[in-house]
């Protein structure tokens, strides 16, 4: 490992925000499970993923909109990330792929979302 690579190891522990541990995901046949709550599929309303700017670099986000206006957040950092994210479009047809929406999501500012589900169709 060079000394450049080490430098901003260290660099991004010492400026990355200190926050709580993100929560273990999963996605089982009933719906997506986020640490101790239990989010239904069928009573997930909307799906969007973001980048957060964390200084050195970017958190990829999902934030998930569900009946009752219950808004939820997980991040790639939550164990389980790669596995909901490529449950989502087998458990809600209609849904962008996960490759699909980290491919949009590549090319967009932090600022602006990709929604995932439901998705507008214009035409």
């Amino acid at each position: 490992m060079g000394v450049i690579s080490r430098y901003f190891e260290r660099l991004v522990a010492i400026v990355r925000p200190r926050c709580a541990v993100s929560p273990a995901v999963s996605a089982v046949t009933e719906g997506l499970q986020i640490g101790n709550v239990r989010v239904m599929w069928s009573d997930i309303r909307r799906l969007y993923v973001y980048k957060r700017d964390i200084y050195v670099g970017n958190l990829l986000c999902l934030a998930i909109l569900a009946t009752e206006d219950r808004l939820f957040e997980i991040n790639e950092e939550s164990p389980g990330w790669k596995e909901v994210a490529d449950a989502i479009e087998h458990f809600l047809p209609g849904s962008l792929s996960h490759t699909e929406w980290e491919l949009r999501l590549i090319s967009t500012n932090p600022s602006d979302p990709v929604v995932i589900y439901p998705i507008s169709r214009i035409g």
